[in-house]
């Protein structure tokens, strides 16, 4: 009987840590800036024959969500990750809008929260000075620049009660996708591609 009464108890108390406590619960909107980088899988190389990326840039994110405890919310964002360049007047300003849950845990009374995020974007590459054809002769098909993407990151936010619903966010997040060069003719060819973000947020909690 003594243990069943404890085992209860012991569920009641991480019942209520899970379901309760400072900090754990409301919606919130947040502003992130940070560096960007993309990785093309050689994509523009190989499938383009473009040298000379400049596959570093910055960029900002804006988010929001709703976070029902301190372990789970869900969120959505939107990505600008900057411009990236290649020879020959090639660029891309990829942009993405994220759906993803936060998964989490707070400490310090709810004030310090490390966390994980994961789901889906729809991302736009904007292209310019798409190359139409190769070097041997072989004609490209400019592709849809728009793709579907797997968004993931980690990060850790600060709240603290001092600042009555401000906090901060230090995170890397990013979208992974696949993309084909098709070309007459020929088999298409498929390049894993990611994009990725470290920036620094600030946000509010209602």
């Amino acid at each position: 009987m003594k243990k069943i009464i404890i085992s209860a108890l012991v569920a009641s108390a991480l019942s209520t840590a899970v379901l309760a406590g400072p900090n754990s619960s409301g919606g919130y909107v947040g502003l992130g800036f940070g560096t960007t980088a993309y990785n093309d899988s050689d994509y523009l190389n190989d499938g383009l024959e473009l040298d000379n990326l400049d596959n570093g840039d910055s960029g900002y994110k804006v988010y929001g969500g709703y976070q029902f405890n301190n372990v789970i919310g869900i969120e959505a964002a939107y990505t600008d990750y900057g411009k990236f360049s290649a020879d020959r007047g090639f660029s891309t300003a990829p942009t993405a809008f994220s759906v993803a849950a936060n998964l989490g845990y707070s400490f310090l009374d709810g004030q310090l929260r490390p966390f994980g995020t994961i789901g889906l974007s729809y991302l736009s590459s904007n292209y310019s000075n798409y190359p139409t054809a190769l070097s041997n002769g072989d004609t490209i098909i400019a592709p849809d620049d728009k793709y579907a993407a797997i968004h993931y990151g980690l990060g850790i936010q600060y709240e603290p009660d001092a600042l009555i619903g401000f906090g901060f966010r230090l995170a890397i997040e990013a979208d992974t996708y696949s993309i084909a060069i098709e070309q007459i003719g020929k088999d298409d060819k498929t390049y894993a591609q990611s994009l990725s973000m470290a920036y620094l947020g600030v946000q509010y909690k209602f």
